[in-house]
């Protein structure tokens, strides 16, 4: 589950404002793409000059970023802030200033009809869209406004961030901090809620990113196709970990929860439940409190471990839990220190096991410290399951049998994977990373952002002879011959 721009309720004055931070939002667009036109595309340059304004950006401020994400969570742990909204984008940024120059090079084809070998050329140009707009959730409001950023820049493009009003602290910062390194006409950025994100998505961007709930995706998917505006959509869902029979438990519940860890489970590609064979789950059950008790020996004052985001986010993980012991779930709470956690928005690391397809964690993506845990007697049993539903974000294997392992990633379909491993598919640079179907669709990362920021015009200039010219009326012996011969098998 995401939450987004459009989940919140709005009074009247809400909605007045939004309005009018809509005008706005539409008159910088306005003056944007008077800028694309009247400018040209930016050289190489420019571009990189631009890309390094943002990594400098996060160099110089890390310490505020973390304190103000700390604030919108009322607590959020600063290393894996630093890991996950400064590292990650500063990753991308630079890989996307390393290639902006090769990626601008257009691409060589092959000139057809015999035209080639007379002088014909034919390529690929590489021409910025416009204006892209960047829709950005509370979670990791900086890796995901940031991260579509790099590649829209690399591509010459200039940029509109909406961040939500769920992290206010973060994205009033990063704001202010944009406004001082760019000008309106180059990226500017502003923050608002449901209204304004509905009002955002009906502009007539050049492009819109948006990362948010399946439900949401189609909401704006909508208001995008008043303008045909093309998307990329990046939805989430339910990601599995299969483990394979016999594989290193240890190992498994060690990485598991490393990223499970990770803000407390309120990221898209965090491992939603887990599927492992009945012969091993009990002993995995027990790896697993062994490693949660190691890795967080206290929960209430630990500054590794991360509150709920929000007080809907808190009640939401409280009524999994209470709805999971109602359907009589065995419901196992890793709080090593037995601490009263009620007066934070802290929720302890909690396994269901075997909780049915009924209970609210098993309906919805968790996006929070719960963990479902689920026996199969059959690895094909546990493809069936997942295939029976929507496809993931991601997908995660363990287990040291190769075989099995291509099987799975052959009779499965999700947006990413990983192979003993979980979420480690989104560092990489140079892999792209986005959903397929109700995950979403489209890429970024790795240079698919470039091209899909980017008009990827098709260009083709003939010979100095007309060597064309047996192609056009009046049609005679030659033309038969040579499409006789292009005719053949």
């Amino acid at each position: 589950m995401h939450s987004s721009l459009y989940d919140l309720p709005l009074n009247d004055d809400a909605q007045a404002e939004a309005l009018s931070a809509s005008g706005r939002v539409a008159a910088v667009l306005a003056l944007q793409q008077a800028a694309s036109l009247s400018e040209g595309p930016p050289s190489a340059e420019l571009r990189i000059e631009r890309i390094n304004r943002v990594i400098n950006l996060l160099l110089n401020n890390q310490q505020r970023l973390c304190e103000a994400l700390s604030r919108d969570f009322t607590w959020r742990s600063h290393d894996q802030s630093l890991l996950a909204d400064v590292l990650l984008p500063v990753q991308g940024l630079k890989y996307a200033r390393d290639h902006v120059r090769r990626w601008m090079r257009p691409e060589r084809r092959r000139a057809e009809l015999g035209s080639g070998w007379l002088g014909a050329r034919a390529a690929i140009h590489f021409q910025p869209l416009g204006t892209i707009g960047i829709i950005s959730p509370w979670n990791f409001p900086i890796a995901i406004a940031l991260g579509p950023l790099a590649e829209a820049l690399a591509a010459g493009n200039r940029a509109i961030i909406l961040f939500s009003d769920q992290s206010p602290e973060t994205a009033g910062l990063l704001i202010k901090l944009l406004a001082e390194q760019f000008e309106e006409t180059e990226v500017a950025a502003f923050i608002g809620g449901a209204d304004l994100g509905a009002a955002f998505s009906a502009l007539p961007l050049d492009h819109l990113v948006f990362t948010g709930s399946p439900r949401v995706g189609r909401l704006v998917m909508r208001a995008a196709a008043q303008h045909l505006t093309p998307l990329t959509l990046e939805l989430g869902g339910k990601s599995p970990t299969i483990i394979g029979r016999g594989a290193d438990l240890e190992n498994a519940a060690r990485r598991i929860w490393g990223g499970k860890g990770v803000s407390a489970g309120q990221a898209c590609i965090a491992p939603d439940y887990v599927l492992v064979h009945e012969d091993d789950r009990e002993r995995l059950l027990s790896c697993m409190q062994v490693e949660l008790r190691r890795m967080f020996p206290t929960l209430l004052n630990n500054p590794d471990y991360t509150a709920m985001a929000t007080p809907g986010q808190y009640q939401r993980m409280q009524a999994c839990v209470r709805d999971a012991r109602e359907q009589g779930v065995r419901v196992i709470e890793v709080n090593p220190a037995n601490e009263d956690l009620s007066a934070s928005r802290k929720i302890a690391p909690t396994l269901l096991v075997d909780p049915p397809d009924t209970t609210l964690a098993m309906q919805e993506e968790v996006f929070g410290p719960l963990l479902p845990i689920r026996g199969y007697r059959h690895i094909n049993e546990a493809l069936d399951y997942i295939n029976a539903h929507a496809r993931p974000l991601a997908l995660y294997y363990f287990g040291d049998d190769r075989c099995e392992a291509k099987h799975v990633l052959e009779r499965t379909h999700s947006g990413g994977a990983c192979i003993n491993e979980v979420m480690q598919h989104l560092f990489q640079t140079d892999l792209p990373f986005g959903g397929c179907g109700h995950s979403g669709f489209g890429r970024y990362r790795g240079g698919y952002g470039f091209k899909a920021f980017s008009l990827e015009r098709s260009v083709f200039m003939p010979p100095r002879w007309d060597v064309m010219g047996v192609l056009r009326p009046p049609y005679g012996r030659l033309f038969r011959r040579v499409i006789g011969a292009l005719l053949k098998p």
